[in-house]
């Protein structure tokens, strides 16, 4: 739970591509008009990232509302308790950037 305004995804696109240099497949991904390149197994790195990303976020949310509807926490005191759970899970509390 970040306090940090984020930029808002407007559009996003995924399509396949041939490397005119190497003759190998990759995944070009458009993010609000900004395009990348990946190869393949940076686009495979992506997806168990985002994958991960998205069950993370799937539990913390469950586990906000169980604190804050079953145990009665304050909004605050749950929000303290999922950065506690994050520590957990991840070793941090911050963003856990892969190596």
């Amino acid at each position: 739970m970040s306090d940090h305004a984020q930029p808002t995804i407007d559009h996003i696109e995924f399509a396949s591509i041939l490397s005119a240099r190497t003759k190998e497949g990759q995944v070009e991904m458009v993010l609000n008009g900004h395009k990348t390149q990946m190869t393949l197994p940076k686009a495979r790195e992506v997806l168990g990232l985002l994958s991960g990303a998205i069950e993370a976020a799937v539990s913390d949310q469950l586990l906000f509302q169980f604190l804050t509807t079953r145990v009665a926490l304050s909004e605050e005191a749950a929000a303290r308790a999922l950065m506690d759970f994050r520590d957990m899970r991840q070793g941090s509390r911050d963003t856990v950037w892969p190596q």
